[in-house]
């Protein structure tokens, strides 16, 4: 038996209000057979189990969700913790008290991926920048732990110093550091977004030679896409797609030969033991040595 994944994702809606140009998921319209509430309270049970260290809802907009409460209420009873990955616009001063009230132990994030007005919302849309930090002083206030999720690409890489100032100012508790890859929506937009592959690896070090300066002022949580450290897609983490089927990262959510299986036939745990990791390295060029496998697979 493996050992239990420290965190699953999982898509909860693929609603949004949001059409952000980098969106590996494609979200905007609701999908027709998205997993219904007693199935989530299910595969709830069943993580929580399995001692999954956090269960990370994500969209789509999660808060777009019409039983977005429940869940959080349920994931309390159950005392599993919880992740809510916002777009921060629908995060008003009632919703958050809402949220507060249901469970005041949620993790929040809020996607925000420039430091102005003009890098964010060339991404993720005019005015969703002011909306974001509406969310975001807003579930600070409420004393929730907030983290800023922030995809590094072309247009705001040499922003992130001001991002990290930004964040500070807002009281953030961190920052979690990824790095565009062109899956999706996203794959409309690489030459927006993407950045030669020489460049990047300048880039990358600029990066963590920043986050070096600061590591002791704002907790950073920074993917392996940049780290270069070992991937742990199908290893640590998991990803549930609105539909059942379960991946082991979430930029394979169109990938058949990748998937892991389906909720809605296998129970999760079964689905997880019977995976074995090593299913992802026959795609992988015999020199790989670490670092994010989506960068690696992308043409897949």
């Amino acid at each position: 038996m493996r050992a239990s994944p420290r965190i699953v994702e999982y898509e909860l809606t693929t609603l949004c209000n949001f059409r952000c140009i980098h969106c590996y998921s494609r979200a905007g319209n609701k999908t027709a057979n998205e997993l219904n509430f007693n199935e989530i309270k299910s595969l709830m049970i069943e993580l929580r189990e399995m001692n999954v260290g956090i269960f990370d809802l994500i969209g789509g907009e999660p808060l777009l969700h019409p039983r977005i409460l429940d869940i959080l209420s349920f994931g309390k009873e159950l005392g599993q913790t919880l992740m809510v990955n916002t777009n921060g616009s629908l995060a008003t001063e009632d919703m958050v008290r809402k949220v507060k009230k249901t469970n005041p132990d949620v993790l929040i994030g809020v996607s925000l991926d420039g430091p102005d007005p003009e890098t964010n919302d060339f991404i993720r849309g005019r005015g969703n920048f002011k909306r974001a930090i509406m969310g975001i002083k807003n579930f600070v206030k409420y004393g929730f732990n907030v983290t800023i999720l922030h995809v590094i690409n072309k247009k705001n890489w040499w922003k992130l110093e001001d991002m990290i100032k930004l964040a500070k100012s807002l009281g953030v508790n961190g920052m979690y550091l990824d790095r565009f890859v062109p899956v999706g929506r996203g794959k409309l937009h690489i030459a927006d977004l993407d950045i030669e592959d020489g460049k990047w690896s300048e880039v990358v070090k600029q990066i963590l030679d920043i986050v070096e300066v600061y590591k002791n002022e704002i907790n950073f949580y920074v993917e392996e896409s940049i780290s270069g450290g070992l991937c742990p897609a199908g290893i640590t983490q998991a990803s549930i797609r609105m539909d059942g089927i379960v991946v082991p990262c979430g930029h394979f959510r169109y990938n058949e030969e990748l998937y892991m299986g389906n909720v809605r036939k296998k129970g999760f745990e079964q689905i997880w033991n019977s995976y074995d990791p090593s299913t992802l390295d026959l795609f992988l060029p015999k020199d790989y040595k670490g670092g994010c496998k989506a960068l690696y697979l992308k043409d897949l």
